[in-house]
């Protein structure tokens, strides 16, 4: 390497456009996104509250003819005075849904959280601030005139919309706001279940890019005042309340094989939960294939719903499929519910009444649904094998309660969110166990079959890859220093380019104006250096880390970056390297071994 005289040589200062992320990175402080997490869980757990005051006001004018916004979801409805009617109820509430989805907002359409997830990955955690709004309006709507659907993905959807709101209105960059997203999301499931380690473990598992302890406590933060706020305005109670003399402790012994049930079982909910899954996107393309216009199609599909609530109401003397289903969970829990067929039976039917809502165009959650399908398949599953083998101690309810947290495991991918939040929507530690042979399983039988799952399945149909884990970031820590080339040499202005495999350093009287690239010695060139220059480059100190240089090299649109010592250059002396892409490259690529695929 050869270098001029560069003694009275001008310091290369770092761009202008780039002075104020050298001081702070261009992100919030702690201390911002801190109040800005308590703010989010604030906002959330309002909106918790009045999106379940907003669904009751619908419900309970639509099915009973009365303003009152106080709807109990674990109480079945009562028998709506339109008599018939009521068969109608679905129908007049999908004309509103569809007005809204089409003119204001098509993200609203759907279950929700694979919209937040799109945002995450592919939009840099931008939604647009209606979103809320429009979410609330038409999911409030679907869920309160008997759609089939759970309000945990619109509250999602909203707390992540409110969050990035926010994030817009103070320029908070990307990678933060993706944080403030997920402290919406998962204040959102905090409040509406009662679940603040849910909340947290959501964020984990479905929506954090990066986990580190910054942005978890972030995420604790929002859940924790989003659940209080919840506890304050909803109820301290847990979702479902079971007797204590339902579930017997599967640590009592007396028949330790009934352990070994739940092996089978869990690969039975796998399968089961896979199934849904294409059985609820195939209704999605059924109802697209046949009927072309989304009015009548949302019509058509409501209609079918209404017929199918009103024939249980006129022959059962409950709804049972209309709505969130929380009731008819409830009535298994306690065991008010026991005959298996029946409730085999219910269970198909809210396939097919959640197929009917989602697939002709509904808005609302599959969270709840899913928990209804495991509730009923477990619940089967144990009632079947307590009459076959009715002295070995087998509970049926242990299995419901399992069954629901295998089924949002598989069907989710998130198989933590799913054990956890079946503890604190009971609060029965009693059945972990068996909960969590289930849960691996099916989770694992589901992944083996597929690797999409109800979330991620909506946005591959979009051409959309989403990381099936998260990863440590093995490189993103790394100085510079430790990966950039000190291969480079340095040529004053004026002079005749000659091809080098080295970066070539152009300066001016001492003075670094520009960067030339590597070109082969196959190629001759008779030019000034000048010429096969660029003016555009970044100037990094050396202990800076790589992800932050990245950031700065894509900011400054620039392919090569010089190392300085301090960030600062006198002239081409003080360089001590240069990062190029090739130096990157090669460290993904050893570091690649290290994942698991």
């Amino acid at each position: 390497m050869s270098t001029p005289d560069t003694s009275n040589a001008a310091a290369v200062p770092l761009p202008e456009h780039l002075q104020e992320e050298r001081a702070d990175d261009g992100g919030k402080s702690q201390a911002w996104m801190f109040t800005a997490a308590l703010i989010i869980g604030l906002l959330s757990g309002v909106a918790a509250y009045l999106f379940r005051l907003l669904i009751g006001s619908i419900h309970n004018f639509a099915f009973l003819g009365q303003l009152s916004p106080w709807y109990e979801a674990n109480q079945h409805t009562a028998a709506s005075p339109w008599g018939w009617g009521v068969i109608l109820v679905p129908v007049a509430g999908s004309f509103v849904v569809i007005w809204l989805v089409r003119n204001f907002a098509p993200e609203a359409k759907g279950h929700g959280v694979p919209e937040v997830i799109d945002a995450i990955h592919y939009k840099q955690g931008a939604i647009q601030g209606k979103v809320s709004l429009v979410k609330a309006l038409a999911s409030a709507t679907t869920i309160g005139t008997g759609g089939s659907l759970g309000r945990e993905g619109p509250i999602v959807q909203i707390g992540a919309a409110l969050s990035s709101g926010l994030a817009g209105l103070f320029n908070v960059p990307p990678r933060q706001r993706i944080v403030l997203l997920a402290c919406g999301a998962s204040a959102g499931i905090a409040a509406t279940f009662n679940a603040p380690l849910a909340g947290v473990l959501f964020s984990i598992e479905l929506l954090l890019i990066t986990v580190n302890s910054r942005s978890l406590m972030l995420v604790a933060v929002s859940t924790v005042l989003s659940a209080q706020i919840g506890r304050l305005l909803i109820g301290p109670e847990p979702a479902f309340v079971i007797p204590p003399t339902a579930v017997n402790p599967m640590g009592d012994l007396e028949h330790p094989f009934v352990l070994l049930w739940f092996f089978p079982f869990g690969a039975l909910v796998g399968v089961v939960a896979y199934g849904i899954i294409r059985v609820l996107y195939g209704s999605i393309d059924l109802f697209e294939r046949l009927i072309g216009n989304d009015y009548l199609r949302h019509a058509v599909g409501t209609l079918l719903l209404g017929i199918v609530f009103y024939s249980f109401q006129q022959t059962t003397g409950h709804y049972y499929v209309q709505g969130v289903g929380y009731a008819t969970i409830a009535d298994i829990l306690t065991q008010t519910l026991a005959n298996p067929w029946f409730i085999l039976l219910l269970m198909a039917a809210k396939l097919l009444a959640v197929s009917l809502t989602l697939g002709s165009g509904g808005s609302g959650g599959v969270f709840s649904p899913f928990l209804f399908f495991g509730v009923t398949l477990g619940a089967v599953f144990g009632g079947l094998l307590a009459l076959i083998f009715p002295d070995s101690g087998i509970n049926t309810v242990t299995f419901a309660l399992a069954g629901m947290a295998s089924i949002v495991a598989a069907a989710t991918s998130a198989p933590l969110t799913a054990a956890v939040i079946t503890y604190e929507m009971t609060l029965d530690y009693a059945v972990i166990l068996p909960v969590m042979i289930s849960v691996g399983i099916a989770y694992a039988v589901r992944y083996s079959i597929s690797r999409a799952d109800v979330y991620t399945i909506k946005l591959m149909r979009r051409g959309r890859v989403i990381p099936g884990g998260l990863s440590t970031d093995l490189q993103g820590g790394i100085p510079v220093e430790h990966i950039m080339s000190r291969a480079f040499r340095v040529l004053e202005r004026g002079t005749s380019f000659s091809p080098s495999e080295d970066i070539t350093v152009v300066t001016e009287q001492g003075r670094v104006v520009g960067l030339a690239r590597p070109f082969p010695h196959t190629i001759d060139f008779d030019v000034p250096v000048e010429e096969m220059m660029c003016p555009d480059f970044v100037v990094l100190p050396p202990e800076i880390s790589l992800a932050k240089a990245l950031r700065r090299m894509h900011k400054g649109r620039c392919e090569v970056a010089l190392v300085c010592a301090k960030g600062r250059c006198q002239g081409a002396e003080g360089i001590v390297g240069v990062l190029r892409h090739g130096d990157i490259v090669a460290l993904l690529g050893r570091t690649a071994e290290l994942h698991h695929d």
